[in-house]
């Protein structure tokens, strides 16, 4: 094995280390968007994605007019019709206030699906504060940075279609609650 053959990008290898909590959530959240959401495609041409880290540049708002910041939001354009929002958390963002103050305003946003991004080692975590609270989240992924880059594992299979018309009660018996 040759030395350039070993690292696929030395730039990319070489970036330093985030200082604090608030970088390396930024830092996550573009790297998260560039990974999963680069919109648009060639297969979805309408979907554009927007970041809200670190200035705010597509806000949505909910039910009861609250403005909320979701870390990523795809839209389906013209018109901006809301299509995905994601939520990027860190280890000491996994909480249950968290849970309260964000994760269920944006799980009750209508015909859009909710991702939650949490750290390597805190997805059962999430999934317990989020069946806690009775969130319905689209889809938990999780991330870390190797030295390639960020890796993302998707750790839940989207709800099919059927899931949203079934009664509560039902769900929380298929959920084992």
């Amino acid at each position: 094995m040759t030395a350039d053959t070993r690292w696929t990008d030395v730039d990319k290898l070489l970036q330093p280390a985030p200082k604090g909590r608030e970088e390396l959530h930024m830092r996550a959240v573009q790297d998260i968007a560039q990974a999963r959401f680069e919109f648009p495609t060639t297969e979805n041409p309408s979907l554009r994605t927007f970041v809200n880290i670190p200035e705010t540049t597509l806000p949505v708002t909910d039910q009861d007019g609250t403005v909320l910041t979701p870390d990523i939001v795809v839209v389906d354009t013209p018109g901006n019709i809301l299509r995905i929002l994601a939520a990027v958390e860190t280890a000491d963002t996994v909480t249950e206030e968290r849970g309260k103050e964000a994760w269920v305003r944006l799980s009750l946003l209508p015909d859009a699906a909710f991702y939650l991004y949490v750290p390597v080692g805190y997805g059962g975590q999430a999934k317990k504060i989020a069946s806690k609270l009775g969130i319905e989240i689209y889809g938990y992924r999780t991330w870390r940075y190797v030295p390639q880059g960020i890796e993302i594992n998707e750790i839940s299979e989207p709800p099919e279609i059927i899931h949203k018309l079934m009664p509560p009660f039902v769900r929380r018996f298929l959920r084992g609650q």
